[in-house]
């Protein structure tokens, strides 16, 4: 199980590939919570300065949820891409 991708030809031209899909999958966690909580700090900063009412808040935390499903989708695809070569 999971030695479908692995080349008996260049071990280390696997190593290197998996090693970069590795680091692409832990990147996701990180990209999904950073949106939101970089949106709650927009938000909050534009809520005190700005006097705006409390939904400028949660919306740019749906904007940061919606930035970190973006983003994931980029990663995902780059993992495919690295996975096929």
């Amino acid at each position: 199980m999971g030695t479908e991708f692995i080349d008996k030809k260049q071990p280390g031209k696997d190593l290197w590939k998996m090693m970069q899909i590795g680091g692409l999958a832990l990147a996701i966690p990180f990209e999904m919570a950073a949106g939101p909580f970089i949106g709650f700090f927009i938000g909050m900063y534009l809520k005190s300065k700005l006097g705006l009412h409390e939904y400028i808040m949660y919306i740019f935390i749906l904007m940061g949820f919606v930035a970190g499903f973006i983003n994931t989708a980029v990663i995902i695809k780059m993992m495919i891409k690295i996975n096929k070569k």
